[in-house]
């Protein structure tokens, strides 16, 4: 209405009746149908809570909300509205009978649009704060709430001062009283359930334990029981008082059961608080405070998992004793000590045959940790196999030793046999002291020991990925001297060039610490030619057509500085080929309605013909003129690329690679309505899914239930990403995804014994209508669909050139009306260069892809009208080798199934 808003003294104050009123309506409800008239809201602190049933994180803020609106109600002047984005009346009823507070009615959007549009919200949760007088107090009122709850009332920025100074305040003053007393208790639980006061272990040194009901939590229980129980035998003035941070009841009194020590009571507001006071990043975590009540330490959890009573009492000084002493070990470190545990003098070979550490000191090592259950073998085992033996050929005082985290005996032989190097035997003691001492936290991993016995570095699995074999020795000074060569030829690289990968702009001669070529796919360090507006990436010798030539010359497929070549042996458009096929074919046993065309940026007839004898679909003409308009109209500026048209011939979406790498033939049609089905299934599903879990991938920390717009999963190897939005299970502190089916072994059981291994990768959606969600807010998404008037008679249409080729079959143009096209660009998918942990992933990098083998299959002529048609744009790289029938080589992505504390060191 016009008179809800103006402004007083340069401030904005609004008329809250005028606000919430709309014509013929002067009242809000509550969830049992009463009314309330908008005039009793007058001089009152209002929240205007903008939520969503069919939103992750509103289901999470709401019940916490909830718990702070019923304090602040008893007050007597506060209230909160509900302004609903459900889609429907039904879901906006049951979710609003959650709620304690008032409603916009559904059938008022015109209001609930208003509000959105004058509150600019982009994001749900939101809360906007008003004050009595209509004077917006705070529009970040989901995060005052979050973090003080009720206390923060009433949101002036003088309280929020206030809370702020008595924080510092308390954290100054801290003692025990302070952390762990409040107004309604003053006591601890036993595991007999007797009360005992705070006041009765004032004085001694007292560790806070932080846990959830997971099983690292569960190994870890043990130990902590273990060094309790001995420190009390030695009558040492020591507690330990358990805070359990899990909403499942059952679980907290099966491990309060379980140990000699206090316990905060279940679901005690204090946990939260004190969570958020030693700033939690990681479960479990041992807080230590001391007797004075100030804290010694903020986490000493790895300390005593790695060195138990010794690290007591977990004071600087103690922990620095605990260091030098590794320090020592590590500088006096030898084959044998690392690798020899009293009668284990001995690693394996094939067979089972023994091979003494002995026969092995003096030469070049490098240890691979791998396992049989993680994809990432399938990819970088070849390529490890491939660089071992070229190795091997220069310097015969050189091996490996693999040292498995395989789950069974089965699935260590059969990964080894697949090996050609050594093993340390399936289950051997000392794989726990060896991960420990070299700090593995992730797979594959491969550390270089050197001839002395010491480690060179951890970071050789880059090394490899980089370099291949011409990184061997990994030492220093090697990799200084390659640097070297680098930068010389750097000097004769051309400082901008210009791309056919890359037509829209100029790229420029960059230096990089680590970077993904868009051309090849692998990885990259040293130069790189950068398009900083496109986050645009190809190595020097993918973007040097020259270099190109003159390595053809030489029959080399390498650049001088490591980095594999374009498209090594024509992987990268294979695999994207093979991935495409087996959607193709699924789509086509769903829907006959359907098909393909292949739009060609092959440089040569031969290639086009050998790469086309590949394909099930159908193509535009090698040379076609038409191309150039198709790819200018639907603005196809990189490829591989792939754009869905619809039976009108309207552009459903440019983003179909998206939707097929997330969630292959499943995203089919591709429509708006069908990506809202699929979000509602997902958004079902994650209902029932735990907010946190502990998997065998990431044992360092516990993974928590996040919303993400991209992400590629640590398990599996494939991309998270789409125009729904996507659940994953998430380390922050290791930037660590597993796709939620990937994080669920009973899931994947389930889906197992069904056949089934989908989650879109099942890929969770967490949002609806238009939204996509970061795990914390749900946010509106921009439209997917662009061109949406374009017509595919226009534009395929080119005078007596509208053809259509399929094996050597001709149609006419006229055949082809109601066709759309679909040119989704496949990039070599990446996130932000600016955090190194980031994945990168590439269509078709899971392995069961690279093994399907299609064929052509001939068909008759067949008249195609009013079907939904994909054209792929894939070309050979700017370095693909010319052999006619080039193999797949192994893609060697940075994916690892254990996160590490340091990433982007680790492969």
């Amino acid at each position: 209405m016009a008179d809800a808003v103006e402004t007083r003294n340069g401030e904005t104050i609004h008329d809250v009746q005028s606000l919430l009123s709309f014509e013929g309506r002067d009242f809000l409800v509550r969830n049992n149908g009463d009314q309330v008239n908008t005039a009793d809201l007058a001089g009152k602190i209002i929240g205007l809570y903008f939520s969503a049933s069919w939103c992750g994180p509103c289901q999470g803020f709401t019940p916490i909300f909830a718990e702070a609106y019923t304090e602040l109600y008893a007050q007597g002047n506060f209230e909160a509205v509900f302004v609903s984005a459900d889609k429907n009346e039904e879901t906006f009823k049951e979710y609003f009978a959650k709620m304690p507070w008032l409603a916009i009615p559904f059938s008022d959007s015109t209001t609930r649009d208003r509000l959105n549009e004058l509150f600019e919200v982009n994001g749900i949760p939101h809360l906007v704060l008003l004050g009595g007088n209509g004077k917006v107090l705070s529009d970040d009122g989901v995060e005052r709430i979050r973090e003080y709850g009720e206390e923060a009332y009433p949101f002036l920025p003088e309280k929020l001062k206030q809370i702020k100074e008595e924080e510092e305040a308390a954290r100054r003053n801290q003692s025990l009283s302070t952390l762990l007393v409040t107004q309604s208790r003053d006591f601890f639980i036993s595991n007999d359930g007797n009360k005992v006061l705070v006041s009765e272990i004032q004085g001694k040194m007292v560790a806070l334990y932080f846990c959830f009901s997971s099983h690292n939590c569960r190994e870890f229980t043990t130990n902590l029981v273990e060094m309790y129980k001995e420190l009390k035998d030695k009558e040492e003035k020591f507690e330990v008082v358990l805070i359990f941070l899990d909403d499942d009841e059952q679980s907290y009194v099966e491990i309060l059961q379980s140990i000699p020590f206090l316990a905060v009571p279940f679901k005690d507001k204090v946990c939260e608080k004190l969570a958020r006071y030693f700033e939690l990043s990681m479960l479990p975590t041992l807080v230590i405070v001391g007797s004075d009540g100030k804290t010694v330490n903020s986490n000493v959890a790895e300390h005593v998992e790695v060195h138990g009573i010794q690290a007591y009492p977990f004071t600087p000084e103690k922990l620095e004793e605990l260091e030098e002493i590794e320090r020592k070990w590590l500088e006096s470190q030898t084959l044998e000590s690392l690798l020899v545990s009293g009668e284990r003098d001995f690693v394996i070979g094939k067979g089972g045959v023994k091979v003494p550490v002995s026969e092995l000191v003096g030469k070049h090592i490098l240890l691979y940790f791998s396992a049989h259950w993680c994809p990432p073998w399938f990819s970088y085992t070849p390529k490890l196999t491939e660089v071992y033996h070229e190795i091997k050929a220069k310097d015969p005082a050189f091996e490996l030793i693999f040292i498995s985290s395989d789950r069974d005996q089965n699935s260590f032989d059969d990964y080894f046999s697949s090996m050609p190097w050594l093993a340390l035997p399936f289950g051997d003691e000392r794989k726990k002291f060896i991960s420990r001492t070299l700090k593995i936290f992730r797979i594959p991993s491969l550390v270089a020991i050197g001839p002395t016995g010491k480690t060179i570095t951890t970071e050789a699995c880059d090394l490899v990925t980089v370099h291949g074999s011409d990184a061997y020795p990994f030492t220093e000074e090697h990799l200084k001297l390659m640097e070297a060569k680098i930068e010389e030829m750097a000097k004769r690289w051309p400082e901008k060039v210009k791309h056919d990968l890359h037509t829209e702009h100029e790229l420029n001669l960059e230096r990089q610490r680590v970077y993904y070529c868009d051309g090849c796919g692998d990885k990259g360090r040293g130069w790189s030619y950068y398009c900083k507006k496109c986050n645009f990436d190809l190595h020097p010798k993918c973007a040097l057509e020259e270099e190109k030539k003159e390595d053809d010359e030489k029959g080399e497929n390498k650049d001088g500085h490591g980095h594999e070549a374009a498209a090594k042996e024509g992987w990268l458009w294979r695999l994207i080929s093979i991935k495409l096929t087996e959607v193709y074919h699924e789509i086509k046993a769903k829907d006959p309605a359907f098909e393909l065309i292949f739009i060609s940026s092959d440089r040569d007839q031969k290639s086009f013909d050998d790469y086309f004898s590949s394909m099930p679909w159908l193509v535009l003409p090698f040379g076609d003129e038409r191309k150039k308009f198709i790819s200018r109209t639907l603005k196809i500026f990189r490829i591989p690329s792939l754009v869905a048209i619809g039976p009108t011939g309207k552009t459903i979406t440019t983003e179909a690679c998206d939707l097929v790498t997330v969630h292959g033939s499943d995203a089919y049609p591709f429509t708006e309505e069908h990506l809202k089905l699929m979000e509602a299934k997902i958004e079902e599903m994650a209902k029932r899914q735990p907010e946190k879990v502990k998997h065998d991938l990431h044992t360092e920390h516990e993974l928590n239930l996040e919303r993400q717009r991209v992400y590629y999963c640590d398990g599996c190897g494939d991309e998270g990403r789409g125009l729904v939005l996507l659940l994953s299970y998430f380390c922050k502190e290791c930037n660590f995804d597993l796709h939620p089916k990937c994080a669920l072994e009973e899931e994947k059981k389930e889906d197992d014994e069904k056949g089934e291994n989908k989650d879109g990768h099942g890929h969770e959606a967490a949002a609806t209508e238009g939204w996509v969600c970061d795990g914390d807010v749900c946010k509106k998404a921009r439209s997917a669909t662009v061109n949406g008037e374009e017509d595919c008679s226009s534009v395929l249409g080119c005078g007596a050139e509208d053809k259509q080729e399929k094996s050597g079959l001709v149609e006419e143009e006229e055949k082809l009306k109601g066709f759309g096209l679909a040119n989704l660009i496949w990039s070599c998918r990446r996130q932000s260069r600016t955090n190194s942990a980031h994945r990168y992933r590439l269509f078709g990098s899971n392995p069961r892809w690279a093994a399907y083998h299609s064929e052509m299959r001939q068909r008759p002529t067949e008249k195609v009208v009013r079907k939904n048609i994909f054209a792929i744009a894939a070309q050979r790289w700017t370095l693909l080798s010319s052999e006619e029938n080039a193999t797949p080589g192994p893609h060697i992505a940075d994916n690892s199934c254990v996160s590490a504390d340091v990433p982007q060191t680790m492969s």
